[in-house]
């Protein structure tokens, strides 16, 4: 290639105008071609070999030394133009086997901790570059209201605030501040909009929720999303108010692109454009429902062939405004030139592996050291616990051996069906489900699962483990529990591991029931008898993709810890914690209910004439958003505004002391609530507007500053208006977003 014959290949140009250069070289074929992206795991190699000879604008799914194949077909043809190769790197690239898996979203939310979202970004984008890809399909700005629906894992839990700021840091980690660095790729925000609240938690079916309710409650994670400059956005595949996204003008074209200023372009999800025409029937043909969704916004067609040549035959018959193609063109390309496909070296891999020794240095940074540290500390702080009560006299956690630090024991049992299962540990979106399911897929690389953890940890502790598994998740030929019984009768202390497999949580795997299990509860209650009749604690370690009713596991046991899916050293980092050496500091992302009945429990909800109360079960979540325990104990002394008065666009500092009033060093999460006093509408009876951490010695006071901009204060109207009304809102301030945890102040708007 030669800036002389191909002129947009001069870096020293601006973007804008290197598009143009291009687009004036492009026929229409090429243009179109543009906007398909193929998925590799369903054509054949050979197909996948013509698509890239033809100038696909993306493959995804491609995997080892096949992206470099295809990438040099692509950039051998007459315009050259790189391929995007993107993949679902959903916590890590985990569909590489081998490559670094960090906690879920879900389970990353539980840190409250947006460097930590940032770095797992940082990682993870550098081992897809490894591999020769650009783009993740990632982070899922989705919310978990509805924990029937299967995703749940995937988001960053039930609050819009809490998943734009964890949701945005992974984009910086992702993205970078440099996009066009060696070692960035491509984000994508995900899935715009709504798409987790469809009917009956049921993937991918209708969201039944006004445009209101869109700008209130599932916009503003999206609004994150653009302000931290991501690139591209995922078009859900269900229908809102019966118009599926991916053929909603209003919110693709007009609210997301128009309205917001979104500069970057958006991708179809799987197949949405043929479901347009074989699921959702809005056209006779794919050229009807190909020329709906051109209108409606969507830039890339993500697995639906068969666009390209009803585009072509649109523009042939006149049906297709060619600007509009246009359009999506200049967005793709503009990202292409901005992430450097055309001029980075590293970004575009075209030679053999045995022409390129970078390639090998490549393979290293696969679970590298710096990696699995990142992957292991993540995991640490996304853990939490949820009690801790004292038995014989002692808190149950943490125990020791020969340190001292703790509850003193000598032998322990270890037993649960995901006490030592890597699968559930991982949970979705890795090798062992994607893109096609293969359960029985072995790792390449050591993981250290919980009974990994604890034997190596009671290994320097001189203590003894037994373990058995006690049940299975299915099938109750499998069940131990009589064995289970007589390991935990010989023990000081009992782990039991409770939650889902892989089949159970994920894509395409909601519960219309959230109860364990198998016979999980019998197998907890039935240890539960052994340990109280020596006095000895039962600790509950819950491995699990989302809130389940663990109300009989709560009752049985004197301390809970929730790891949801904690990745590669999920094991190392619940061991860590267990015998003391970290100190708990994972808050919920998300609320658990006692029976699935009582769904929703999420907790900013509209106030009722009854108080949310069911005649056959209590009002509150079994554990509440925010909620989670320390080894120390931490007491709020006062809340103080910097400001009593405010008016729109000021910003007001919460001011609040906080001291550790317990005995070791320990890091607290601050978290802000307000509540609208009187508004034209009916509001949520608490808000989240914002949180901070912070790390105390024990004995240690500080007063923790946290912004918080009056604008947030906001409402919509029914008519899609954001409005701030004068008048008075409580501002609170505490642990957790239960009210008997808050402080207050009042701060007036005028």
């Amino acid at each position: 290639m030669t800036t002389t014959s191909r002129p947009w290949l001069d870096s020293s140009l601006p973007v804008t105008e290197r598009v143009k250069l291009l687009m004036s070289a492009m026929t229409r074929e090429e243009k179109v071609a543009q906007m398909v992206q193929i998925s590799y795991s369903v054509v054949s190699e050979g197909d996948a070999d013509n698509w890239a000879r033809l100038g696909a604008g993306s493959f995804l799914h491609v995997l080892g030394n096949n992206a470099r194949r295809l990438q040099r077909l692509a950039t051998e043809n007459r315009l050259g133009i790189p391929v995007i190769f993107g993949i679902d790197a959903i916590h890590g690239h985990g569909i590489h086997n081998g490559a670094t898996i960090f906690p879920t979203q879900l389970a990353l939310a539980a840190s409250w901790n947006t460097s930590l979202a940032e770095k797992m970004g940082e990682v993870t984008a550098r081992e897809v570059c490894a591999e020769g890809l650009h783009w993740t399909f990632s982070p899922v700005f989705c919310l978990g209201r509805d924990l029937r629906w299967g995703r749940i894992d995937e988001t960053f839990g039930e609050d819009p605030f809490l998943a734009g700021k964890m949701g945005a840091a992974a984009v910086r980690g992702y993205q970078g501040k440099n996009p066009a660095d060696a070692d960035r790729i491509i984000a994508c925000a995900k899935h715009y909009i709504a798409y987790g609240e469809s009917t009956g938690g049921r993937d991918s079916y209708d969201s039944s929720v006004s445009m209101r309710t869109i700008r209130d409650i599932f916009l503003p994670p999206f609004v994150e999303a653009i302000k931290a400059g991501c690139f591209t956005f995922m078009a859900g595949y269900e229908p809102v108010d019966r118009l599926p996204c991916s053929a909603n003008a209003k919110l693709l074209r007009g609210v997301l692109k128009e309205e917001l200023g979104f500069d970057g372009f958006v991708v179809t999800d799987w197949s949405n454009v043929t479901s347009l025409l074989t699921r959702h029937s809005m056209g006779r043909d794919m050229k009807d429902v190909s020329k709906i969704a051109i209108d409606a916004g969507n830039d890339m067609i993500m697995t639906s062939p068969e666009f390209y040549e009803a585009t072509l035959a649109l523009l042939k018959d006149g049906l297709v405004d060619e600007s509009r193609i246009d359009e999506a063109v200049t967005r793709i390309l503009a990202i292409k030139f901005k992430v450097g496909l055309f001029d980075v070296k590293e970004k575009v891999k075209t030679l053999r592996i045995e022409d390129d020794p970078t390639a090998r240095d490549a393979e290293a940074v696969f679970g590298c050291p710096e990696h699995l540290d990142a992957s292991l500390d993540a995991a640490r702080k996304s853990i939490v616990l949820l009690k801790n009560d004292t038995v014989d006299g002692l808190p149950a956690l943490p125990i020791c051996g020969i340190s001292g630090k703790g509850r003193a024991v000598r032998t322990i049992a270890v037993i649960g069906p995901n006490a030592d299962s890597v699968r559930a540990q991982f949970g979705d979106w890795t090798f062992f489900t994607h893109p096609v399911p293969h359960l029985d897929a072995v790792p390449t690389f050591r993981v250290t699962t919980m009974l990994d953890g604890i034997r190596e940890a009671a290994k320097r502790e001189d203590i003894r483990v037994l373990y058995d598994k006690g049940c299975d998740i299915f099938d109750p030929a499998k069940n131990t529990i009589k064995k289970a019984c007589h390991i935990a009768a010989k023990a000081d202390a009992v782990f039991v591991a409770v939650g889902d497999t892989l089949v159970q949580t994920g894509e395409g795997h909601d519960r219309a029931n959230l109860a364990l299990s198998g016979a999980q509860d019998e197998l907890v209650e039935a240890i539960k008898s052994v340990c109280a009749k020596k006095e000895i604690p039962l600790i509950s370690i819950l491995v699990n993709g989302k809130p389940l009713e663990f109300s009989r596991v709560a009752a049985a046991s004197d301390a809970i810890l929730e790891t949801f899916n904690s990745g590669t050293l999920g094991g190392k980092a619940t061991a860590d914690i267990i015998f003391g050496l970290v100190n708990p500091s994972g808050r919920l992302p998300i609320s658990f209910p006692r029976t699935t009945g009582q769904l929703p429990v999420y907790y900013n909800q509209i106030p009722g004439w009854h108080e949310g109360r069911y005649f056959d079960c209590e009002a509150t979540p079994l554990f509440a958003f925010g909620e989670g325990l320390s080894y120390t104990t931490f007491r709020y002394d006062a809340i103080k505004l910097s400001s009593e008065r405010a008016r729109a666009g000021d910003t007001v500092d919460v001011l609040v002391t906080v001291t550790n009033a317990g005995n070791r060093e320990g890091t607290e999460t601050v978290q802000v609530y307000a509540t609208d006093r009187v508004a034209s509408i009916v509001t949520p009876v608490r808000e989240l507007k914002g949180f901070a951490q912070v790390t105390l010695a024990a004995g240690e006071t500080a007063t923790v500053r946290i912004p918080l901009p009056v604008d947030t204060l906001s409402i919509v109207t029914p008519e899609e208006k954001t409005v701030l009304e004068p008048g008075e809102f409580e501002i609170q301030a505490g642990h957790d977003s239960r009210p008997g945890s808050l402080l207050m102040a009042v701060l007036t708007v005028e």
